[in-house]
Parts: structure tokens; sequence; C-alpha cells
């Protein structure tokens, strides 16, 4: 409940803020309709035809709704901008190193009898953080199956990670 709660408090302070701006243009929109209905009633009528000033009257009702039409579009490209700094954002993250493909490697690298030798294996999950794995050596011997297990926070999950390429390692 706390963490929803601390999740709507800014849109609150949002939806705050966009009635008291309605509430602001509502009444700059209502006194410059005062102010043209009393210009065009003390026009003369000689100066000024009435199907032209009904229809600045009429115009000047749409007011309100054109502020309000002119806002909601300026939220929205807001909004639109903010997208466009997410997609910036996502283009600057390195990328991953490329597949490595049977092709790409050598025969001798391929084990004859399907063990994985792992020496040495140092991991961490961002350059600018300790090592989280140091100095893992093991070997899984082929054709056989092999559980991993151990204390909570002693790195099987960061293991497994690595094993199949979604944590890269920094060495090993």
């Amino acid at each position: 409940m706390k963490l929803a709660d601390a999740n709507s408090r800014p849109m609150f302070n949002i939806a705050g803020a966009m009635e008291g701006l309605c509430f602001r243009l509502d009444m700059l929109s209502s006194i410059t309709f005062v102010f043209s209905l009393v210009f065009l009633v003390s026009i003369p009528e000689e100066d000024i035809d009435p199907g032209i000033a009904g229809l600045s009257v009429t115009y000047g009702l749409n007011l309100n709704m054109l502020q309000m039409l002119v806002m909601w579009n300026i939220c929205q490209v807001e909004n639109k901008i903010i997208s466009v700094e997410r997609i910036f954002q996502y283009t600057s993250i390195p990328s991953e190193p490329p597949l490595v493909t049977e092709e790409s490697l050598p025969d001798h690298f391929w084990p004859s009898q399907g063990e994985i030798d792992i020496r040495d294996l140092r991991v961490r999950y961002a350059p600018h953080i300790s090592l989280v794995l140091r100095g893992l050596t093991c070997i899984f011997p082929g054709v056989q199956k092999t559980g991993i297990v151990g204390r909570t926070g002693s790195g099987k999950s960061t293991f497994i990670q690595t094993r199949f390429s979604i944590v890269e390692p920094a060495a090993g």
C-alpha cells in the first residue's frame, strides 16, 4: 500500500496542477469574453454589422475550448518528447558481445568428451560494481546431471546466468 501511495502521489499533484491551470484558463477566457461583449455593445450599430458581432460572440464562446485543446496538445507533445529521450537512452546502452558460433571457433576448442571446464571465472553486473563471483574453477563431466547447491547469496543464480550469457563474465 505504501508503494502504491508513493506511486500515485505525483499523479495526484499533476491532476491538481492541471485543475488549477484549467480554472485559471476558464477565468481568463471568461474575462476576455466579457470585455469583448462590453466592447461590441458599446460600439454604435452603424459602425459594425450585427451579423459580424454575433459571429464574434459565437467564436468567443469557443475560446475556452480552444485554450483547453492547446494545453492538452502541449501535454501530449511533452509525453512524446519523453519517449524520444527514452529511445536515445536505449540506443546509448552498450551492445552485447557477438554470438560465438561453432564455425568461428577452432576445432580444438570443443571438448571431445562433452565436459565443461571453467577456470578462474570472474563476474560483475556492471563495470563500476565490484566482482560478484571471483576465481570460480570447476569441471562438469559430460553426459551427467549436475546440481548446484549452496547458501543464499553464494552465487548460484549468477553462475547459471553467466552460463546462458545473460550476464557476461569479466574474466575466465
